[in-house]
């Protein structure tokens, strides 16, 4: 499990990201990044995955079709929780047209969730109110033990 002082490095390093532009398929903090590239980001920052290179996706793909791939990318490091056990650093990922297929960062759900928006760029927002995650469905992760362990990654 990560530590109280882990999750509030988590927060402020996802806070560190705010007003960065939307730009898909990026990772660059102040310069661009898209919703999936801003986890990976954050955790890798930190050190507690590696950083990786993701294969071209289409930034459209939940309009399209029932694609697992965003949950799966996620399930490799992280393990799904119950909305009641949410604490800060862990994520939501939320079910947009047919596949599960944007991410954020929670700092207190559902009070404030931080993710890349197209149009928006990386930004604050009620986890709930938004029309775009009012009605959808979603699913709460955080970090498997075994990446709980900051890493020099090689």
């Amino acid at each position: 499990m990560l530590t109280t002082e882990q999750r509030e490095r988590l927060i402020a390093e996802t806070k560190s990201w705010l007003g960065t532009p939307y730009r898909g398929w990026s990772r660059s903090k102040g310069n661009g990044v898209d919703c999936g590239q801003l986890l990976i980001g954050v955790y890798c920052n930190l050190g507690f995955i590696p950083d990786m290179m993701i294969p071209y996706y289409s930034l459209q793909i939940a309009q399209h079709q029932h694609d697992t791939a965003y949950l799966l990318k996620v399930e490799e490091y992280c393990r799904e929780i119950s909305e009641r056990e949410v604490l800060p650093g862990d994520l939501v990922i939320y079910k947009l047209g047919l596949a599960f297929a944007h991410g954020g960062i929670i700092v207190e759900w559902p009070r404030h969730v931080i993710h890349a928006l197209g149009g928006h760029g990386v930004t604050g927002t009620h986890g709930n109110r938004a029309p775009m995650f009012r009605k959808s469905h979603k699913k709460f992760y955080t970090l498997k033990d075994e990446f709980c362990t900051e890493k020099k990654w090689v």
